[in-house]
């Protein structure tokens, strides 16, 4: 099996993780590779717990009444996961071109095209739901650790990330 390197231009401005993460990402096949590349190019490597929910944040937050209960799901891996490992880092891992972008959201507002307009749109729109996620997290965080940073990053689909905090 050949090995993948993860692109060199990887953002790296952010401070570098406290110990173990908690990270979570949507589960779109093509991206598994690259997501456990990115975490090792992180320093990651066997010191993060992964949640996997379609479409990250969106879903995470619970788009629609149907997957509302996804949040209670979320906070609860947050809890084991604080209890085992006293994370101080969350970690969201948004990606260009999801599938449950396109099936939560109405009126085709998860449907992007392929112009410049159009992918800052959609990181916008990653970006709105990152940080509706952050601030759930550090509402719940306040209870445990009020040290916990949340970082929020957008992988496209060669694997390279870029941070999309504000």
């Amino acid at each position: 099996m050949p090995i993948i390197r993860l692109p060199s231009d990887h953002d790296t401005s952010y401070p570098a993780a406290r110990g173990p993460v908690l990270l979570l990402s949507c589960m779109d096949l093509r991206l598994m590779d690259e997501i456990v590349q990115f975490m090792d190019h992180d320093g990651l490597t066997n010191r993060y717990d992964h949640v996997i929910l379609a479409g990250a944040a969106l879903g995470a937050i619970g788009p629609t009444r149907r997957y509302a209960h996804w949040w209670q799901t979320f906070k609860d891996h947050m809890e084991i996961a604080y209890k085992l490992r006293k994370f101080k880092d969350v970690y969201i891992l948004e990606h260009r071109d999801c599938g449950a972008y396109r099936e939560f959201l109405p009126n085709q507002e998860g449907v992007f095209g392929e112009n410049e307009a159009e992918a800052d749109r959609e990181k916008w729109l990653h970006l709105k739901y990152a940080e509706q996620l952050r601030k759930k997290i550090e509402t719940w965080a306040r209870r445990k650790e009020p040290e916990i940073r949340v970082k929020s990053f957008l992988m496209d689909l060669r694997g390279r990330v870029e941070i999309i905090d504000r």
